[in-house]
């Protein structure tokens, strides 16, 4: 099976880099491809459960985001040297991504036939 690890780094709504990169892993998902997701950098305000997209008239990432595991695309991730860097409580997040280090990261690069980065 291929694998495929789709690398988010941008915050949600300044582009639709964030919302580009949920799209890439559900069409992945639904033609069988194994999708690993990994929040990293100024990605992680996209796990951000205070998050509200009403008034821009969008989507909530984070909604969106909790219901990848619906999609088959149960390894979600996010990288936990950035939360401190960000300064970001592991209570503020969702529950839905699990943190990782680094080191950990490689290894999922390592192991991906391919790897997409937003």
């Amino acid at each position: 099976m291929t694998k495929l690890l789709i690398i988010s780094t941008q915050p949600p709504y300044v582009s639709s880099a964030s919302q580009d990169a949920l799209e890439a892993a559900l069409a992945a998902s639904n033609v069988g491809v194994e999708v690993t997701f990994v929040f990293s950098q100024q990605g992680l305000y996209q796990l951000l459960e205070s998050q509200n997209s009403t008034y821009l008239q969008k989507r909530s990432i984070a909604k969106q985001i909790k219901a990848l595991p619906l999609y088959d695309i149960e390894a979600i991730y996010y990288v936990k040297e950035d939360m401190t860097e960000l300064m970001l409580s592991s209570h503020a997040l969702t529950s839905t991504a699990k943190p990782i280090d680094t080191d950990v990261l490689q290894q999922l690069c390592a192991a991906s036939n391919a790897i997409l980065r937003f």
